[in-house]
């Protein structure tokens, strides 16, 4: 069965989600008139901001699980 392979979560977020966010980068180092230095300036700071997401989920989650521990 399909699910079994990639469930609709991972469709929603690598396909329907990502699109627009492949065709941006691909459309900065491919598209016309190309300027490698703002390429690249785009493509840290989107970095820079899905590591500082996973970074502050993390922290989150520490938190969480501090103030909130789980029951015995």
């Amino acid at each position: 069965m399909t699910w079994e392979i990639m469930y609709p979560g991972t469709w929603v977020i690598f396909i329907v989600i990502g699109i627009p966010v492949y065709s941006a980068v691909l459309g900065w180092f491919l598209g016309k008139p190309r300027d490698l230095g703002d390429a690249l300036m785009a493509l840290t700071y989107l970095i820079g901001f899905i590591v500082s997401m996973w970074v502050g989920l993390y922290i989150l989650t520490v938190t969480l699980g501090i103030v909130l521990p789980p029951a015995m």
